[in-house]
């Protein structure tokens, strides 16, 4: 709240509240969803927790911090634990590119305990005892992620302060190039030293005034074109669930030097996460999964050179 002396002084960002504003649901707002982990981990006194290879390693960190001890498992080629767990086990499963709903819905019914990673899952509903998103990753945002949970954390919390994170956002969007990488990976460091806040003022108030729906269904339109076209050279059969938004278009195919190409010819594709045995499916997805970009900023027609990029190859 603005003091009197600061009436009339200056201006501020101006943003515009859309009519469902989710943040009247029964949410948790957080800064980063790695830290929605330690939260969870710190509201239900988790003091041992499965977790799988196949993962961003911030995950781990997130869970040393919390001096929790650690389980580790493979997934399938169907992105399903390749493992069965203790019936009361605490066990994260990350809903991989937004494609599993199937499997976490199998999941929560068997375990009663299951926490869900939608960080790559924005739209996911929450099932098992815990879930969270990460705004970041689908939304042009300097911090956030979006908790769900049964119990709540009882110690005082600050809001973090994000508008120092906002250069490589901003350079971005005046420029149209992405220019602002190396401001990325300071904000990245940066938000890796943070500890559990509730999101920033800042991001609550940009996405408040976001047409959520709007980009969700574009989302799944440029999946649609993705999947009518590559459906059949993909490795990964799957059909999209009503409640899978993805937020990548996730195209295995054996084949060296593709992600080379896409990448040379102006099409960025990130490598999924730290490298791993071959012996295991985790592996040859590390090594051959690329996941095509389809954010709803993307058009058909980029969407018809992503695929005129793949098959000319």
């Amino acid at each position: 709240m603005h003091s009197l002396k600061d009436t009339g002084r200056d201006f501020c960002l101006e943003t515009q509240k859309s009519k469902d504003n989710f943040f009247n649901k029964n949410i948790i707002a957080l800064n980063i969803a790695r830290n929605a982990l330690r939260y969870v981990i710190k509201a239900y006194a988790i003091k041992e927790i499965w977790l799988p290879y196949y993962t961003c390693p911030v995950v781990w960190q997130s869970v040393r911090k919390e001096n929790c001890k650690m389980n580790f498992y493979h997934t399938d080629k169907s992105f399903m634990p390749a493992t069965d767990f203790p019936p009361d086990a605490f066990i994260l499963y990350t809903n991989y590119f937004g494609i599993c709903a199937k499997n976490v819905k199998t999941l929560a019914e068997k375990y009663k305990n299951l926490i869900v990673d939608n960080a790559q899952a924005f739209y996911m509903p929450k099932y098992g005892i815990a879930s969270f998103n990460s705004v970041r990753k689908f939304f042009a945002v300097p911090d956030g992620s979006i908790l769900e949970c049964d119990k709540e954390l009882e110690e005082k919390i600050d809001t973090a302060k994000s508008y120092n994170c906002c250069s490589y956002l901003l350079k971005d969007t005046d420029t149209a190039i992405n220019y602002g990488d190396e401001e990325f990976y300071k904000n990245e460091l940066f938000l890796n030293g943070e500890p559990v806040k509730y999101m920033s003022n800042l991001t609550r108030s940009l996405i408040s005034g976001m047409n959520l729906d709007s980009a969700k269904q574009k989302r799944l339109d440029n999946f649609k074109v993705l999947h009518n076209a590559l459906a059949n050279s993909n490795e990964l059969k799957f059909e999209l669930d009503l409640d899978d938004v993805p937020m990548v278009y996730p195209y295995l195919i054996k084949t060296d030097g593709l992600r080379e190409y896409l990448i040379k010819n102006g099409i960025y594709v990130e490598t999924y996460w730290n490298k791993l045995s071959d012996r295991y499916s985790e592996g040859y997805f590390q090594k051959y999964l690329l996941p095509l970009p389809l954010e709803q900023k993307y058009t058909t027609a980029d969407m018809r050179r992503i695929i005129e990029t793949v098959e000319h190859y």
